[in-house]
């Protein structure tokens, strides 16, 4: 062995575990897939659980084609996103108790803390906030179903997202649900159209396919 390899034995011994630790703290920068209600504290959750179902049988043809969210955002919670959506306009008149209903959880700002800094990946639909001229977005509220803050009253402020995307995008349909990855803050941002209790920094925008399947957690 060469005095060269004699000198950078011990060096190599010492950056092998370094360079196994970066590996691991790369592989552990991967986006945690999440779904909508992960976003929702357990009290919140289980109230809305209890919610009453939404009663069809007095609305016109019009108010049902209001109604109607788009479905191409498939997910175990979907239907019951739908009826939280429709119900939040009657949360939003019904008056304060001193017990937490499913009212109170329909307007609710409560959030996960640990999920502050937490690198996610989650499938949602695009409100545009910010974009120039040339219709470039460069930030956005990410919403759980098509039309809120637009054709439909707002989700819980625990259920939107405040997304900043620097680089920006254009968005040909509204329609289109998207997968965004990034990091995901508490933070209370408001605006004209809606409140929202998170914020993220997207670092990638993924159009949502049919048939996708989450990654693993």
């Amino acid at each position: 062995m060469t005095l060269f390899h004699r000198a950078t034995a011990p060096l190599k011994a010492l950056l092998l575990p370094v360079l196994l630790a970066g590996n691991l703290c790369l592989a552990d920068a991967a986006p945690r897939t999440v779904d909508w209600t992960e976003l929702m504290p357990e009290e919140d959750l289980q109230l809305l659980m209890n919610m009453p179902a939404v009663d069809h049988e007095g609305l016109s043809d019009d108010e049902l084609m209001q109604d109607t969210t788009a479905t191409t955002l498939k997910s175990p919670t979907s239907s019951f996103e739908d009826e939280v959506a429709n119900a939040i306009g009657q949360a939003i008149q019904a008056g304060q108790s001193q017990e937490r209903t499913w009212q109170d959880a329909l307007v609710s700002t409560r959030v996960r803390p640990e999920l502050d800094n937490t690198n996610i990946r989650l499938a949602g639909y695009i409100v545009p906030i910010d974009f120039d001229d040339n219709d470039v977005i460069t930030s956005f509220f990410l919403v759980p179903y098509f039309g809120a803050c637009i054709h439909v009253p707002p989700p819980p402020p625990n259920q939107i997202i405040y997304v900043r995307y620097a680089k920006g995008f254009t968005l040909e349909n509204l329609y289109t649900p998207f997968w965004i990855s990034g990091k995901l803050k508490v933070e209370t941002i408001e605006n004209d159209m809606a409140l929202a209790s998170y914020s993220l920094d997207a670092s990638q925008l993924v159009e949502y396919q049919e048939g996708d399947i989450p990654e693993p957690q």
